[in-house]
């Protein structure tokens, strides 16, 4: 079964002096720390950048750990100069259900080859609809974008005939 969690968008990156970690700005998400995955941890040109990360959030669904799993350079530019548009976010998981407004969704990542296995988790975000939110249980899709370095959108069940 695929499971997925990503966010993704444009970003503003550029290297962090003496880090091994890049500096990212996006609206909604003002300025973090992230890591990148192997292949990806030479310092890039600060610059506009088409990006896919992999989140971690903590228990009210703010982004604690972000890993820059992809990058795209689209335009070299000045730290401070962000995009317009909100990072957007996309989780495929078991639903865990809703609990005081927040959906948990237990994502299992399947390894790639040669690469360490990763443990299963559970993301965490604020429903803009709870009361609109599935029972637990089951393969869900959420979606939604980053509002102030936090996760806001809903679910959707899936059932095994809507998978590719």
């Amino acid at each position: 079964m695929i499971h997925l969690a990503q966010v993704r968008g444009v970003v503003h990156l550029s290297p962090l002096p003496g880090a091994a970690s890049l500096r990212l700005e996006a609206p909604g998400l003002f300025s973090k720390r992230v890591r990148a995955q192997r292949g990806l941890k030479e310092g890039p040109l600060p610059g506009l950048y088409r990006v896919v990360l992999h989140p971690r959030t903590d228990g009210e669904g703010f982004l604690t750990g972000l890993r820059l799993a992809h990058r795209e350079l689209l335009s070299p530019a000045p730290v401070g100069e962000a995009p317009g548009e909100p990072l957007r976010f996309l989780l495929l998981g078991e639903w865990l259900g809703a609990w005081e407004g927040l959906g948990r969704v237990r994502v299992v990542p399947r390894p790639k080859a040669g690469e360490p296995e990763t443990r299963p988790f559970v993301l965490r975000f604020l429903l803009r609809r709870p009361h609109l939110a599935p029972a637990p249980g089951g393969l869900v899709l959420a979606l939604g974008r980053v509002e102030r370095g936090r996760l806001v959108g809903e679910a959707f069940p899936l059932t095994p005939r809507a998978l590719p």
